[in-house]
C-alpha cells in the first residue's frame, strides 16, 4: 500500500512539473507582439517589429516654413502600426522604443540640443489615454540624451478642425507657455512630435516658443507622413 501511495504521489509531482514547464513553455512562446499582433516568443515585440526600432533614421529632413524637421522614419507600414499602439491601443510602454528611435535621429543627424521639449496633448486626448504621448517620448529621449526634459508649453484648445478646413486657423492658440519655459531660454532646444502631416502643429507649437524668445529650436518627429 505504501508502494502505490508512493507511486501516486510521485505521479501527481510529475503532472506538477509537467504542467508548470508546459505554462512557462506557453508563456515564451505563445505571446503577441504588443503592435502587430504577431507571435513573438515572449517578448514585446516580434522580430519584425523589432527591426523597426534597429533600423537607420532618416538622415534627411522635411521643410516645414522656416523650419528643417528631421524625422526618424514615414508614416506608413510598421512605423505606423507602431504609432496607432502607442496612442489609440494603450501600450504606454512604447514609449522607450520612440525614445530610441528619436534619440538615433538626434545621434545620427548631429542634432544640437542641450534641452527637451515636446509638442503637447490636448485634455481630451490626456483624459482618453490617460498620459501625454509625447511627454513619456521625451522623458525617454531624456534619459538616452542624458540632458534635462522641460514641460514648456501645454494645449490650452482643441484643434477646432469641425469650424475651418484651414489646419493653420486650426491649430492657432493651441498652445500656451508653461512658467517652466524660461528654462528655455538661451538654450539649444529640441521640440518633438509624434507625426508631421502639414506641420501647422509644429509651427504654432515654435511660434508661441519664440514669442518668449527661445530662437535656437530644432524640430524632430518620429514619422513624416507622406500624404
Amino acid at each position: 500500500m505504501k508502494s502505490l501511495k508512493f507511486n501516486s504521489d510521485l505521479s501527481k509531482l510529475f503532472r506538477y512539473f509537467e504542467d508548470t514547464f508546459e505554462n512557462v513553455l506557453n508563456l515564451t512562446t505563445d505571446t503577441e507582439c504588443v503592435v502587430c499582433g504577431s507571435q513573438s516568443f515572449g517578448k514585446r515585440l516580434c522580430k519584425d517589429c523589432a527591426l523597426v526600432i534597429n533600423g537607420p533614421p532618416a538622415i534627411t529632413t522635411q521643410k516645414v516654413g522656416p523650419h528643417e524637421v528631421h524625422y526618424f522614419g514615414f508614416y506608413e507600414d510598421k512605423l505606423r502600426e507602431f504609432i496607432l499602439a502607442y496612442k489609440f491601443k494603450n501600450h504606454h510602454s512604447l514609449a522607450k522604443s520612440f525614445g530610441e528611435m528619436l534619440y538615433k535621429t538626434v545621434v545620427v543627424n548631429n542634432i544640437p540640443v542641450e534641452l527637451i521639449t515636446y509638442v503637447p496633448a490636448t485634455k481630451s486626448a490626456k483624459k482618453k489615454r490617460g498620459y501625454d504621448h509625447m511627454r513619456l517620448i521625451a522623458i525617454e529621449l531624456s534619459k538616452r540624451l542624458r540632458i534635462p526634459m522641460v514641460d514648456a508649453l501645454k494645449a490650452v484648445r482643441e484643434t477646432d478642425q469641425l469650424l475651418t478646413k484651414d489646419r493653420a486657423e486650426a491649430v492657432k492658440g493651441k498652445f500656451a507657455l508653461r512658467k517652466e519655459a524660461k528654462l528655455l531660454e538661451g538654450k539649444k532646444i529640441i521640440l518633438i512630435d509624434d507625426v508631421l502631416t502639414t506641420g501647422n502643429t509644429m509651427l504654432e507649437a515654435v511660434r508661441i516658443l519664440k514669442s518668449a524668445k527661445h530662437d535656437n529650436i530644432s524640430c524632430c518627429v518620429i514619422a513624416l507622413n507622406k500624404g
